[in-house]
């Protein structure tokens, strides 16, 4: 006599079932921060790669004129932005060539170059999908839009030494007055900035001639002013989407992260050209 025994098939049952989905949200929710993490240092490392880059137009524009392009000029005047000028140094030779250097920004004439998205002048931080914005140099009538750029000239400080101090003369390195050479950059070029970032300033066009400002605030400050808690106060501020800091590139060409916990007089120093001061911890 053969006994044949049936195979039972086992499956989960419901609480066990629940237990296995709430042990792989555990674990999901251990590793999410993790992989937050990867990807803002990924993207962290590849803003400073950008401002690598700029550093390298920047010098050699310096080789090829004797000194760094003027940080900014009058809203209607006809010159390049330091951005614009660059552009052949930077790979954007075609788009250098669209430029039309005989008018202003705003001019009708360079609004299809202006219009083109320049990758080395967007931080992979900050939000997405919002790489055009208006001038702030034309009328709020104006349907114009200009390609974004998330870093800016630095001409100087104003109020971090004291409230009343001023920023006249300017005392960056990348000025309106005029061209400035590495030679008059006597505080050093390891100490002195040229670049920050600064994503939502009111003129961060690379097009515009005003992408410059002199930083009156400490990085990362919300503007006292400003109901949305955005980063700039006077205008345009050192700041970024990166978590506890911003990138700035300096005069010698190197890119360092900047913590927000910098204080004021170190940061006034890192802004001036000829100063004097020391640096403390950044």
């Amino acid at each position: 006599m053969y006994y044949y025994q049936s195979a039972k098939r086992h499956a989960f049952t419901l609480i066990e079932l629940l237990v296995v989905i709430a042990i792989i949200g555990v674990l999901i929710s251990l590793l999410l921060p993790a992989v937050q993490s990867a990807r803002e240092s990924a993207r962290r490392v590849q803003c400073m790669n950008n401002l690598r880059q700029i550093g390298l137009a920047l010098t050699a524009y310096h080789d090829a004129y004797g000194a760094f392009p003027r940080g900014g000029w009058p809203a209607t005047s006809a010159n390049l932005s330091w951005s614009a000028s660059i552009l052949p140094h930077l790979e954007g030779s075609n788009i250098y060539k669209l430029l039309n250097p005989a008018a202003p920004y705003t001019d009708p004439t360079n609004l299809a170059a202006g219009r083109t998205v320049l990758p080395n002048f967007l931080c992979p931080t900050a939000p997405s999908g919002r790489t055009l914005k208006k001038s702030a140099d034309l009328a709020s009538s104006s349907p114009h839009e200009y390609a974004r750029t998330h870093y800016g000239a630095v001409n100087g400080e104003r109020g971090l030494r004291a409230p009343s101090a001023t920023n006249t003369p300017e005392r960056g390195a990348m000025i309106f007055e005029r061209n400035i050479s590495l030679g008059e950059i006597i505080d050093g070029t390891t100490q002195t900035i040229l670049i920050a970032e600064a994503p939502e300033g009111i003129h961060s066009l690379w097009i515009s001639v005003r992408n410059v400002y002199d930083q009156s605030g400490l990085i990362n400050a919300p503007a006292t002013y400003s109901p949305q808690n955005v980063f700039f106060d006077y205008g345009q501020e050192m700041s970024s989407y990166h978590p506890g800091g911003a990138s700035a590139l300096f005069a010698d060409g190197g890119v360092r992260f900047l913590l927000e916990t910098t204080d004021a007089q170190t940061l006034a120093a890192l802004c001036s050209r000829a100063g004097g001061e020391v640096p403390g911890d950044y």
